[in-house]
C-alpha cells in the first residue's frame, strides 16, 4: 500500500511539474515572441498564435473576401464586396495596442474564452474614400427609386382657415449620411449595418421654422379688421377674401397680386368719379346729368393693391383711405361737393356757390356754336393767372392773340374762364353770333370777384 501510494505521488509531481514547464514556455512564447494568445478574434478574424505581421496579413486576406451588408427592419437591402472599396490594415499601431493590452499569463484560459473584446474599436480601418462614394452613389439611386421623399412643413388655407401641415421623414436614403455611418462601421471591421432614421433625408428645419413662422402670421391676418374707407363709405373686407388671396411659396407667406389687384380694380369701377355721368340740381333748370369733362377721381390701381397688401400682411387691425388720382376725392360721400362753379350755356348764366351758397351770379358768352362752342363736361380749375395773352385761332382760321387781366385754365385744350373787355354785352342770345372761341368771356367788372372765390381744384361745370 505504501509502495503505491508513493509510486502515485512521483506520478502526481511529475505532471505537476510538465504543467509547470508548459505553463512557463507558454508564458515565455506569448511574452518574448509577441505573438497574440490563442482564440484572439479582431473584427471576427482569427488570429490567435501569430506574429504581428502575420495578423495584419491574416485580416487584410481575410478583409478582401467578405461582403457588407446593409440591412433595414431585419430585410438585407444591398451588399458590396469590402475588396471594391480596398478595405485595409495599414498601421501595425492598433495590433501592437491590442497585443500589449493581453496578459500573457493568461494564456491558458484563452483555449476556454474568446480574446475578441472590444479589439475591433481600436482597428481604424482605411478604404479608398474615392471608392466608397461611388458605390454609396450608385446602391442609394437604385434603392431610392421606390422610396417616399420628405416634406417640408407647409400651409393650407380653405374656408378662411389655416392649417399647418407638419414636416413628414420619409424613407429616403441621405447618401452623405450613409457613407458616414459606412466609414465608422468600416474602420472598426463590422461587416453589416442597420439603416434607422438618422440614415434618411431630413426636412429642412429652416423650411419647418418659416412655415410655423408663417402660419402664426396667417392667424394673425385672418383675425384682423381691414377696414376701407373710399369717399365716406366704410366697409370690412371680408376675412374669406383675404384667405383665398394668402399664398405660401419659398418660405414666404404673401398675397396673391393678381387677385388682389382684381379686387382694387373693382372697388375703384364702383366708386370712383372720373369717366362718370355727373348729376347735380342746376339753378335754373333743376336735376341735371353732365356727361364729360376731366374732374373726378380714381384709384391709383397698381400702388393702392400694393399699399393695401403691406397693410393686410402686417397682421394688425387698419383702416385706410385708397390712394387716388385726378381731382374732388373727399370723404363725404359727395361727387361735386357743394363749391363749384355752375356755368349754363343754355342761359348764357355763371354761378359760384361756396359751401351749398350762392355767392355770385353773372351773364356770360360762351363759344360760338356750333364749331367752337364752349365744351360740356365737369371740369376744374387747374391754375389761376394774371395778365396773360391768350393765343389761338379765330373760326376763319386766323390767329389771334388777346390779352386778359384774369385767366382760370379749366380744360387740357385752353378752355377757360377769363375777363373779355371786347365784348359789348353778356347773356342773351348774343353768343349765338359772337359767341368765343370756346372760353366763358366774364364781363371785367365782376371777373375780380370771380377770381378772388373760386380756388384752385374748384369743380366747374358746363352744360
Amino acid at each position: 500500500m505504501t509502495h503505491h501510494t508513493h509510486h502515485f505521488g512521483r506520478i502526481l509531481g511529475i505532471i505537476a511539474l510538465l504543467f509547470v514547464l508548459a505553463y512557463g514556455i507558454g508564458t515565455y512564447h506569448f511574452s518574448h515572441n509577441e505573438r497574440f494568445l490563442p482564440n484572439t478574434k479582431v473584427a471576427n478574424i482569427q488570429i490567435g498564435n501569430q506574429s504581428l505581421s502575420q495578423a495584419k496579413k491574416t485580416i487584410n486576406t481575410h478583409l478582401l473576401q467578405k461582403d457588407f451588408v446593409i440591412k433595414e427592419k431585419g430585410r438585407t437591402l444591398t451588399s458590396f464586396n469590402l475588396r471594391s472599396v480596398n478595405l485595409k490594415l495599414n498601421s501595425l499601431t492598433p495590433l501592437k495596442r491590442i497585443l500589449q493590452n493581453q496578459n500573457p499569463f493568461t494564456w491558458p484560459l484563452s483555449f476556454i474564452h474568446s480574446a475578441q473584446a472590444s479589439h475591433s474599436s481600436t482597428l481604424n480601418l482605411s478604404q479608398n474614400d474615392q471608392k466608397l462614394s461611388q458605390i454609396v452613389s450608385k446602391h442609394v439611386a437604385r434603392l431610392n427609386r421606390h422610396r417616399a421623399a420628405g416634406k417640408s412643413a407647409r400651409l393650407t388655407v380653405a374656408a378662411g382657415h389655416v392649417k399647418l401641415v407638419r414636416a413628414s421623414q420619409g424613407n429616403r436614403i441621405d447618401p452623405k449620411k450613409l457613407t458616414q455611418q459606412l466609414k465608422k462601421s468600416l474602420s472598426l471591421g463590422q461587416t453589416a449595418l442597420t439603416l434607422t432614421s438618422a440614415t434618411y433625408l431630413s426636412h429642412h428645419s429652416s423650411k419647418n421654422t418659416a412655415a410655423q413662422r408663417a402660419a402664426t402670421q396667417a392667424t394673425a391676418i385672418l383675425s384682423e379688421k381691414a377696414i376701407y374707407n373710399i369717399a365716406g363709405y366704410h366697409f370690412r373686407i371680408p376675412k374669406k377674401t383675404i384667405a383665398n388671396w394668402l399664398t405660401y411659396q419659398n418660405q414666404q407667406l404673401s398675397l396673391d397680386p393678381t387677385q388682389v389687384q382684381v379686387y382694387v380694380s373693382k372697388l375703384n369701377a364702383k366708386y370712383k368719379t372720373y369717366g362718370k355721368p355727373k348729376t347735380f340740381t342746376s339753378t335754373l333748370r333743376g336735376k341735371v346729368t353732365v356727361n364729360g369733362g376731366l374732374f373726378g377721381w380714381s384709384f391709383r390701381i397698381t400702388d393702392e393693391s400694393a399699399a393695401l397688401s403691406a397693410a393686410i400682411l402686417s397682421g394688425k387691425d387698419f383702416t385706410r383711405q385708397p390712394l387716388t388720382q385726378g381731382t374732388g376725392y373727399n370723404t363725404n360721400k359727395q361727387i361735386l361737393g357743394n363749391t363749384y362753379v355752375e356755368v349754363d350755356k343754355k342761359n348764357q348764366k355763371m354761378f359760384i356757390y361756396k359751401k351749398g351758397k350762392l355767392v355770385l351770379k353773372t351773364n356770360v358768352v360762351t363759344g360760338l356754336p356750333p364749331k367752337q362752342t364752349t365744351t360740356t363736361g365737369v371740369w376744374s380749375v387747374w391754375a389761376k393767372k394774371r395778365h396773360s395773352t391768350l393765343r389761338g385761332k379765330e373760326a376763319d382760321g386766323s390767329a389771334y392773340a388777346s390779352k386778359v387781366s384774369y385767366w382760370m385754365p379749366i380744360d387740357d385744350t385752353g378752355i377757360g374762364i377769363h375777363d373779355a373787355s371786347w365784348q359789348p354785352t353778356f347773356g342773351g342770345d348774343w353768343y349765338k353770333t359772337h359767341g368765343s372761341n370756346g372760353c366763358v368771356n366774364t364781363p371785367p367788372s365782376v371777373m375780380p370777384r370771380v377770381y378772388k372765390l373760386v380756388a384752385l381744384g374748384t369743380p366747374v361745370i358746363v352744360f
